[in-house]
């Protein structure tokens, strides 16, 4: 009927109108958290900066934590898209993994302020980091396997050498983030190098 069909459209425009407001006050969060930092950044300037009234923003966050959450929720999404966007891009395992790591350190470089945040108060989002952990570490057990099928990496154990490189990579980024000297393309071509070939000038040929 048409009034069912008014409904609908009502609807779907009040879902609209929130999802375009949570997405106004994530962009107003990063922006803001950039400028002042996680612990001086208050409730009243992010709503300020999405020019919305405070009420209206406790109803779409119940507090500061729970909207930061959802920002770091969403850059491990936007983040992953990219990773695979570029992993897609290139035939060869080995090319693969650097474009995966040219692609983490422009991300980080380019999330600067949040990742700092992230990776400065681990207490608080320790619980959350697992989680985002745990989607890239199952990523790189499966590129890892694949590798191992095709006969390009060696036959270690996939879930070891996975948490190991996630692992690398988080305390790497948490480390370069805080420097100035080195490039998102330096960091990248470093971190492939390791990956792929570790320490030894000269790596013993048994596995």
């Amino acid at each position: 009927s048409i009034q069912t069909m008014t409904s609908v459209t009502n609807l779907n425009r009040y879902q609209r109108r929130k999802e375009k407001t949570r997405r106004e006050l994530l962009a107003a969060a990063k922006k803001i958290l950039a400028k002042k930092g996680y612990h001086n950044t208050k409730i009243t300037d992010i709503a300020a900066e999405a020019d919305i009234g405070v009420g209206t923003f406790y109803l779409y966050y119940s507090t500061k934590d729970a909207l930061f959450f959802e920002l770091v929720e969403e850059t491990a999404r936007l983040l992953k898209e990219e990773i695979d966007q570029a992993r897609a891009q290139v035939e060869d395992l080995v090319e693969k993994v650097r474009a995966a790591n040219h692609t983490f350190f422009r991300f980080a470089q380019a999330n600067r302020e949040l990742f700092k945040i992230v990776f400065g108060h681990g207490n608080t989002f320790n619980d959350l980091l697992r989680q985002v952990y745990a989607t890239f570490i199952a990523d790189a057990a499966a590129n890892v396997t694949e590798g191992i099928r095709q006969q390009v990496f060696r036959p270690f154990h996939p879930d070891v050498v996975a948490n190991a490189l996630i692992g690398m990579s988080a305390q790497v980024v948490s480390w370069w983030i805080e420097q100035e000297g080195l490039s998102a393309a330096e960091m990248a071509e470093a971190m492939t190098a390791f990956s792929l070939h570790g320490l030894a000038l000269h790596p013993p040929q048994h596995p």
